[in-house]
């Protein structure tokens, strides 16, 4: 998969958003519980009160993006400074001055990243409108992602830090590197002229609701993102409670995932091109299923069977960040055909909440039922958690998977069909 200058000016970004993500998701809550006194309660309140609203956020973005009052390009900024400020107020402090202060930032971080990603996506959109090349678009930028993600997982291995100064550590690079992103996004890549546009919220609520297609695909892709959800939240307490791992098995296993996913970019790419997106994202998935599967048969010291069986799973794991995406932008091209209205940062938009309710379900499900069960970390682990742990870690992501692999049987998307669509709206 070659790379040009524009695709790489565009992603440069999504490398440092991508930075802090492990950051936010391990190191926040242990550090205001255990530095700053925080009860555990009262941080998960405030990290789901602030979930939740970042959550209704999404179309409001969507809508002003689209609505075009500031250029997109302005939009992106001030998320960047919004998100840049957060992250240095949220961990680059030695005290907090009150409780809701985490509430706050973490609030604001939240919108920051929203106000970010949709003109961020919706500018990928009209970027490039070329079938194969929409898709190459797409992976060049979730290739950037998953580099950020994978520094983040390196520094540790490399450097001897306590969580505090790591977080510190991967703040700073995150701007340091957010500044140069930003620079070559806004200066070398262009944007449609800002017009500003009437939309009906109504209008294009009723054009959501009877667009089939589009509803079909937020359903499969809501349900793979629940499939993606479960293991990850799960993860720790796998390698912990079931395969009696350490922190560097977690860590281990973690940066051998991501590198093969960084592996797998490049291929599900140009098997997208040689077949078309939903057989090679349909084959990604009955393939990750297979291999997912075995994870059932490990016993506690399996690590190394676990580890391989990551990095093939991690191997698929491009397809399901690269094809996507780049099926909602044809999808997009295809509302616009139909309805004759342009909203992709309102559609974009209904990808990102549904990635994150994804995690709100997922979350909810998991400790909810861990509660119910009586599951308590540091203590002897009952074989009823255990059975769960598994369960829900391995079997209900593979029954998940195998159903989206059914829906997309009857999902068609193909390069023939989006020239026609593309013509139409020319």
């Amino acid at each position: 998969m070659k790379l040009n200058l524009r695709d790489i000016f565009y992603s440069s970004p999504a490398f440092a958003f991508a930075i802090p993500t492990f950051p936010v998701m391990i190191f926040l809550p242990a550090l205001y519980t255990e530095n700053f006194g925080l009860s555990v309660s009262k941080v998960g309140m405030f990290l789901f009160i602030a979930k939740l609203i970042d959550i209704c956020t999404d179309p409001i973005v969507g809508w002003l993006n689209d609505r075009r009052i500031l250029s997109r390009k302005i939009l992106i900024i001030l998320g960047s400074i919004i998100s840049a400020i957060s992250l240095s107020k949220l961990f680059l402090i030695n005290k907090i001055p009150y409780d809701e202060y985490l509430l706050l930032w973490i609030g604001l971080l939240y919108f920051g990243w929203t106000l970010f990603q949709v003109p961020y996506l919706s500018v990928g959109y009209d970027l490039e409108r070329r079938y194969f090349y929409r898709t190459k678009l797409s992976a060049t930028r979730e290739f950037f992602i998953l580099m950020g993600l994978f520094s983040s997982l390196c520094i540790p291995i490399i450097l001897d830090f306590d969580n505090a100064g790591l977080a510190a550590y991967l703040v700073k690079l995150t701007l340091f590197t957010g500044i140069i992103g930003i620079f070559l996004l806004c200066f070398f890549i262009n944007d449609k002229p800002k017009v500003k546009k009437k939309i009906s919220i109504k209008k294009s609520l009723t054009n959501i609701l009877s667009h089939l297609r589009l509803k079909n695909f937020l359903g499969i892709w809501f349900v793979n993102s629940c499939a993606n959800v479960l293991p990850m939240i799960l993860f720790a307490f796998f390698i912990t409670y079931v395969l009696d791992g350490s922190d560097y098995d977690r860590q281990k296993t973690l940066f051998f995932y991501f590198l093969f996913a960084l592996l797998g970019v490049p291929f599900w790419t140009n098997l997208s091109k040689r077949t078309n997106k939903t057989k090679a994202w349909s084959i990604s998935l009955i393939t990750s299923s297979i291999f997912f599967i075995f994870v059932v048969f490990l016993e506690p010291g399996d690590l190394l069977l676990f580890t391989i069986i990551s990095c093939l799973t991690g191997f698929c794991l491009g397809a399901d960040l690269v094809l996507p995406p780049s099926i909602q932008a044809d999808i997009t091209d295809m509302h616009e055909q139909k309805y004759k209205e342009e909203i992709s940062g309102i559609l974009f938009s209904l990808v990102t909440v549904i990635t994150k309710l994804s995690f709100a379900v997922g979350s909810l499900f998991v400790f909810g039922l861990l509660g119910v069960i009586g599951f308590e970390a540091n203590t002897p682990t009952s074989q009823d958690s255990k059975y769960f742990i598994i369960f829900s870690y391995s079997i209900l992501p593979v029954i998940l998977k195998f159903f989206c692999f059914l829906l997309l049987k009857n999902f068609k998307s193909s390069e023939s069909e989006l020239i026609e669509v593309q013509k139409k709206i020319k």
